[in-house]
């Protein structure tokens, strides 16, 4: 098994490098190629080393198989890609809606990550999480507050039914697309660290929203680099203790540390600051070890450690932990509740600040959800 993920990697590192030969591989070899990259999430990233990988030489029935496959995986790419250009038409198309009721927006993650591949079609899509804001607000110091009631309003004029959490409301399906709408970009468990991060997003929020750029037919705001080397960070925390991540998340990271020349700010202060910098350390030991990212890109120093044990997560949980077996202590709120304690006292050893907060921010967190289940409109 563990030659087989070295292979894999292997082959992740010609995808995403033209300039690396691909190596010649077996059937059985390629089908199980096919079987990672379909569990995290990246079959049309690792399509890219197919098409330039030299077909297996063996008999009639082999090249067969092999034909299946590829014209298997095709189809699959092509779903990929048909997918890719609906979300991201109605990414505009939501944004101009926003627009229309006046609310300022920027695309996180999803299709604003995707453009940042050399080829944004190959990147699975995934739902719109789009973080909006009211247009009109005074000159004076934002309030955060009110503009999480006033868009938890907005959203519950139109669906009064949906529920809110700390950082995000649910939104119908948007035309087949799934839809978060987000009044804070992500949390922290620690109070501590969420109140900095917090803090750090209303600082930045105004660059964040008008920082736009094309997409389909039209126009997005979407985070600049040194936002979302911190958003996307605390992101893969959150799931990390949530679902679980996939390798697909952090191809979206590798490639927001690829498009940015330069690093202006002192990201060893600034994650110690907000309470990421041994998730920082981990991320940045998977990207040179196995996405071959260059060390002098590395924005702490890699923390190898920590990188081993959430690179075993990954790779036994899939994107979003959906094939980890490992947690399935029931659907019922029980279960739920000790499947988010045992992955707790899992993590205890690696960081030990957050696993030792999620189990109190979740009780806070029920109190913010019975006082926010219903809105009062004025």
């Amino acid at each position: 098994m563990i030659d087989i993920q070295n292979k894999f990697f292997q082959i992740l590192r010609c995808a995403i490098n033209d300039d690396i030969e691909v190596p010649q591989l077996s059937v059985t070899e390629w089908k199980q190629i096919y079987g990672i990259a379909q569990k995290q999430s990246l079959l049309a990233v690792i399509f890219r080393a197919l098409e330039r990988a030299t077909p297996p030489a063996h008999d009639d029935a082999e090249r067969d198989v092999f034909g299946m496959l590829v014209l298997e995986w095709l189809r699959n790419v092509r779903v990929i890609e048909r997918i890719n250009c609906n979300v991201s038409a109605n990414v505009i198309k939501i944004s101009e809606k926003f627009s229309q009721d006046k609310f300022q927006s920027c695309l996180l993650k999803g299709q604003g990550n995707a453009l940042l591949y050399p080829q944004p079609n190959s990147r699975t899509p995934g739902d719109i999480d789009i973080l909006i804001r009211p247009r009109k607000y005074d000159l004076g110091k934002r309030s955060v507050i009110a503009d999480v009631r006033k868009t938890i309003e907005y959203v519950r004029l139109q669906y009064p039914d949906t529920k809110a959490s700390y950082h995000h409301i649910e939104y119908p399906k948007f035309n087949g697309t799934e839809v978060e709408v987000h009044y804070r970009p992500s949390f922290m468990f620690n109070f501590i660290f969420n109140s900095r991060l917090q803090e750090f997003y209303a600082e930045n929020a105004d660059e964040q929203f008008h920082n736009r750029t094309d997409m389909a037919d039209g126009e997005i705001a979407v985070p600049t680099p040194e936002f979302n080397k911190v958003f996307l960070l605390s992101h893969i925390y959150n799931h990390l203790f949530n679902e679980g991540i996939g390798l697909r998340q952090l191809l979206d990271y590798y490639y927001v540390m690829e498009n940015d020349v330069e690093h202006s700010i002192d990201y060893k202060a600034l994650f110690s600051y907000l309470g990421i910098r041994n998730i920082a350390g981990a991320i940045m030991w998977i990207l040179t070890e196995c996405f071959g990212m260059n060390q002098e890109k590395v924005l702490v120093p890699v923390d190898e450690r920590r990188g081993r044990f959430v690179l075993n997560e990954i790779l036994q949980g899939g994107n979003f932990g959906k094939y980890d077996i490992r947690y399935k202590f029931g659907n019922g709120a029980l279960g739920r509740n000790l499947q988010r304690l045992y992955r707790d006292w899992r993590l205890l050893r690696y960081f030990p600040s957050e696993a030792i907060s999620e189990p109190i921010f979740r009780i806070w967190h029920f109190f913010w959800r019975q006082k926010h289940k219903t809105t009062k409109l004025k």
